[in-house]
């Protein structure tokens, strides 16, 4: 006779409770991890600049390099936050995907959990979804705003010079690859825009054939 061994509430509740005090000790490593890279990057920095432009630049690109692990590091708890709340009667994961976008700190790759529905079996992303990515997007939106006033107003050459001297620790192919991104995103926005106007003609022609009618 097997008799099943039932589990206490109260031992539900610590076992949570550990989970949770060990999540917090290693966020609370990694965060120092990253200010100690800061701090050491600093003094580094501080030790070997011999002008203002050398040292204005040290700090520019090791903030940039904080910056990019900070995103790597929520972007990953906002996926496991995702994951514990999503319904687990629809959306099961099937395995982790990398990508790697550019974003106005730099270039970064964040890994993600993949979905897929159970009774429909569509694939997709949560956190791209909300951190409102597409799938096929190198780009983040803060990338994307900068790079698209830029590209109303000069060449897309210009701005790949630009971008490439603002965000000099990008490659010069990878810009040029979002630029392309944007380029197209611009070209369908133009072809809207056409086609609105367009029917707006064409409502108008209506309008003022009907009041020569009456």
């Amino acid at each position: 006779m097997n008799i099943e061994k039932k589990t206490s509430p109260g031992k539900n509740q610590k076992s949570k409770q550990r989970k949770v005090r060990s999540d917090m000790l290693l966020d609370i490593r990694h965060i120092v991890g990253i200010i100690l890279l800061f701090a050491q990057g600093l003094m580094k920095i501080i030790r070997e600049s011999k002008d203002f432009y050398k040292l204005e630049r040290g700090i520019h690109e090791l903030t940039q390099k904080v910056s990019r692990q900070l995103l790597e590091w929520a972007g990953e708890k906002m996926d496991k936050k995702l994951m514990e709340d999503r319904d687990k009667k629809v959306w099961e994961v099937v395995g982790f995907r990398a990508k790697q976008v550019v974003s106005i700190f730099g270039e970064f790759t964040y890994r993600r959990r993949l979905y897929s529905n159970k009774e429909t079996g569509e694939t997709k992303f949560l956190l791209d979804e909300v951190l409102g990515i597409p799938t096929g997007a190198r780009i983040t939106p803060g990338i994307r705003e900068i790079a698209t006033k830029l590209a109303t107003e000069m060449t897309f050459r210009k701005v790949t010079e630009i971008l490439n001297y603002l965000f000099h620790h990008i490659t010069a192919m990878t810009i040029w690859k979002a630029m392309q991104e944007v380029g197209d995103e611009i070209k369908k926005e133009s072809e809207e825009k056409k086609e609105a106007v367009f029917e707006y003609k064409k409502y108008q022609r209506k309008k003022r054939k009907r009041r020569s009618i009456i």
